[in-house]
């Protein structure tokens, strides 16, 4: 498809639509982790190491303790915004979010899903859905990351499944993966280049073909979707492949108290040069971003 043709399709509707296929790639499995292998020995798996191969998620009911939540629920209750910050990282001037992220058993189980230490660098603290559609966490990634990565949602009170819960395709994980690089060649370069409080605008812009171009593939493939209820104290971790949206509310604005992290392998992030640890040890990826 040319240029030109792109822009035609974007715009106008005129060209075919852009398929899962055209923005995504099957990546060198040697290069991706042990979990991750075609061919593996799953009699010394845990259970959770199973779930991750065979679903792409996940789940530790009651895993969060109250005690260990209950100061960064404090302080975000201080914030009047539904949204959160609107900083990515605002981990890094909220102590108590920290914390919370970096909560050594939680380390401790996306090391064992990952097959290395995870370094944290993007938290969502938004008390309703993002109502992201569906889409793929690892191709906003550099290539090389491979899909070292994985991201936590924390319930830190019952959802009401009106608020939009958290909703997933299992085993959508080992489709091909959408590759950045792909995406972008749809966009232009003003669309590309463009940024915002250091954020780039280019994922938002290309949703506009990402999302029909999953749901499509959603279809054709005949699998249905899951949703996440969850309780307080309940934790969900899911693959950085894993397709996945935040559901629109039934009712609209319905308080939805949960946090999201993303982690990835402490060795896969040269993209990351600043980090830090805190007085566990756990990293985190540090950056020049204020609080907003």
């Amino acid at each position: 498809m040319s240029y030109v043709q792109r822009l035609l399709s974007l715009f106008t509707g005129s060209a075919r639509p852009i398929t899962f296929a055209a923005l995504s790639e099957n990546p060198d499995p040697k290069l991706l982790p042990r979990l991750d292998q075609r061919k593996l020995d799953e009699s010394a798996l845990s259970p959770e190491q199973r779930a991750w191969r065979r679903d792409g998620v996940v789940i530790l009911p009651k895993f969060l303790p109250d005690d260990v939540a209950a100061p960064y629920i404090a302080r975000r209750r201080l914030l009047d915004r539904p949204g959160g910050w609107g900083s990515p990282v605002p981990y890094l001037q909220v102590p108590e979010l920290k914390a919370l992220c970096l909560w050594p058993p939680l380390m401790r189980m996306l090391e064992h899903l990952i097959g290395e230490a995870m370094l944290l660098h993007l938290t969502l603290t938004g008390w309703v859905s993002t109502e992201r559609d569906w889409h793929q966490d690892d191709y906003l990634n550099p290539p090389h990351v491979n899909s070292w990565y994985a991201a936590v949602w924390m319930a830190l009170d019952d959802i009401d499944p009106a608020s939009g819960p958290f909703e997933y395709v299992p085993g959508s994980h080992r489709w091909p993966l959408l590759r950045g690089e792909k995406v972008r060649s749809f966009l232009t370069e003003e669309e590309i280049s463009g940024r915002e409080h250091g954020i780039s605008h280019w994922p938002k812009l290309s949703e506009r073909f990402v999302t029909p171009a999953v749901a499509a593939e959603i279809k054709r493939r005949g699998v249905t979707s899951r949703e996440f209820i969850a309780r307080k104290g309940d934790v969900l971790i899911w693959h950085g492949r894993l397709m996945h949206r935040g559901s629109i509310p039934t009712r609209p604005g319905l308080e939805r108290c949960a946090l999201i992290a993303h982690y990835s392998g402490i060795n896969h992030r040269s993209d990351m040069p600043g980090r830090e640890r805190d007085e566990n040890g756990q990293a985190y990826a540090v950056f020049d971003i204020p609080l907003h």
